[in-house]
């Protein structure tokens, strides 16, 4: 028995070893992967010295957690858009532009971004025949009036100065009867959230949209992330909004109908 111990002590020790050698070959392995992405060529290091601010969901170097997160209110906005003209408005990197004609099989769409490093990163990563790509403001894109069957806008409206003159732009863009999807945090302080100049809460956020839109339906978004400081212990998932559970989201995402009937 007096080596019992010693011995279970040993094998505990080694077990440890064992596991903590999985865990940097991993973090190796994702390392790799990571510099051979960054190094492939100028767009790749683009996306990768300003991965703090542009994200592409569809790469992997990005946390998983945090591109299920993205790539998940794509997927729900996908729903609405199937042989729709669709602008895609704070475009980004592309990737949810690519993915609404991709999974959700729009007819078209335009990505905008003020960005134009993004836009082009977008035209060559995420074009498709059916996307053009345009540099411009999000509150004055350019684009023809009611042109659009559905426009989507996800974290964009926090960002703005006037948050109606931009919501007045998704308007001028949708024919009538169009759906506008748009998303926000749900209460992030302004110093949590870089480049915000606004919070929003549920009752905030539902009535500057009602300045413009008629609100059909609103949905909870939360990541599940552990590490994320507004989950609020969520599970990972998008939930119609409820009374109830109004105060547990990571971020809201509503569903609007400007005024009208179809052409």
């Amino acid at each position: 028995m007096g080596l019992v111990n010693p011995l279970r002590r040993i094998l505990r020790l080694l077990r440890r070893g064992e596991q903590r050698i999985s865990e940097l070959e991993r973090r190796l392995s994702s390392l790799e992967g990571t510099l051979d992405f960054a190094l492939r060529d100028e767009r790749s290091r683009w996306l990768y010295a300003n991965r703090a601010e542009r994200m592409d969901a569809s790469v992997s170097f990005f946390q998983e957690g945090r591109r299920h997160f993205h790539l998940e209110r794509y997927r729900f906005a996908a729903q609405v858009v199937e042989g729709k003209q669709v602008a895609d408005v704070a475009c980004g990197t592309g990737y949810g532009t690519e993915l609404l004609c991709a999974e959700g099989k729009a007819a078209g769409a335009v990505g905008v971004d003020i960005d134009a490093e993004a836009v082009d990163y977008a035209a060559a990563v995420h074009g498709r025949d059916e996307i053009r790509y345009v540099r411009a403001s999000a509150d004055r894109t350019g684009l023809p009036d009611e042109s659009f069957d559905v426009v989507v806008s996800f974290e964009t409206i926090e960002h703005v100065a006037d948050d109606v003159t931009l919501l007045d732009e998704f308007s001028r863009l949708l024919k009538p009867g169009g759906t506008l999807v748009c998303s926000t945090p749900n209460q992030w302080p302004l110093e949590q959230g870089e480049h915000h100049v606004r919070v929003y809460d549920h009752t905030s956020f539902k009535n500057v949209l009602e300045r413009c839109f008629a609100v059909e339906s609103l949905y909870n978004q939360n990541s599940g992330m552990p590490g994320a400081p507004f989950n609020r212990g969520q599970a990972a998932g998008i939930t119609a909004t409820t009374p109830a559970n109004a105060g547990l989201a990571e971020c809201y995402i509503a569903v609007c109908r400007k005024p009208g009937d179809p052409a």
